[in-house]
């Protein structure tokens, strides 16, 4: 971000100057003014996540969605230190039981395409930060969707209807556990949604959605946050 050497992908400096912390709803993770007093944002009372609490270290801006773009996309798998560190930091804010972390599966032909899952790396720093277990062979993506991104919250439903299923070999081991779904970025959250009614059908005790980032509400995405370092954009 700020360009100078360091041996670091992300200084310090940068990590505190670009991290904005907000008051968020507990249980989406959109900025929300009263999450003091109600524990649900408006939108959640409206549309109630299959989730039980949603947890981000970040808003998807600038200069944030770029790096998380190159993470994602462009295997600059350097940045998962920095990230799971941001990550662990806001989940430590908000202590919950967690049994088990998964991570948002990826399609074989999604996979071999970017290389890695980037919602593995996360969830494996994740569980060896907390001190958790994680494994990424709970959870199985049984067909390519298309890109979510370029799609409105209805197309994304309909896309990602029964794209998932539990590996056959963990069928019967998740009944009474309390699970951390790990992704990278949840917008409308129609993928963490689809996941969660499938672990309610197998019986799972409570689920937590932990995000590196949350994408904020329309009106807010033209108007990035400044820092102290904002002419070292990069």
């Amino acid at each position: 971000m700020c360009g100078r050497w360091q041996t670091q992908p992300v200084c310090q400096a940068c990590q505190r100057s670009w991290r904005i912390e907000l008051p968020r709803c507990h249980r989406c993770a959109l900025p929300w003014p009263d999450a003091s007093r109600a524990n649900a944002c408006a939108a959640c009372e409206a549309r109630q996540p299959e989730f039980d609490r949603a947890i981000t270290a970040l808003d998807y801006l600038p200069p944030w969605s770029g790096l998380i773009s190159r993470f994602k996309f462009q295997r600059a798998s350097g940045l998962q230190g920095p990230f799971v560190g941001l990550m662990a930091d806001a989940i430590r804010q908000r202590p919950h039981r967690v049994d088990l972390i998964l991570p948002v599966p990826l399609s074989a032909a999604r996979l071999a395409e970017r290389g890695y899952n980037q919602a593995w790396l996360l969830a494996k720093g994740l569980g060896q930060a907390l001190h958790r277990p994680a494994t990424d062979r709970a959870l199985v993506r049984n067909r390519s969707t298309p890109r979510l991104m370029a799609l409105d919250s209805e197309e994304r439903l309909r896309a990602i209807h029964g794209a998932f299923q539990v590996s056959p070999n963990w069928v019967g081991r998740l009944r009474g556990r309390h699970i951390a779904l790990v992704d990278d970025v949840l917008t409308t959250g129609a993928t963490l949604d689809e996941i969660s009614r499938l672990l309610r059908q197998h019986q799972v005790a409570g689920i937590s959605a932990w995000v590196l980032a949350r994408t904020p509400p329309p009106d807010a995405e033209a108007s990035p946050p400044s820092g102290p370092g904002d002419q070292g954009w990069r």
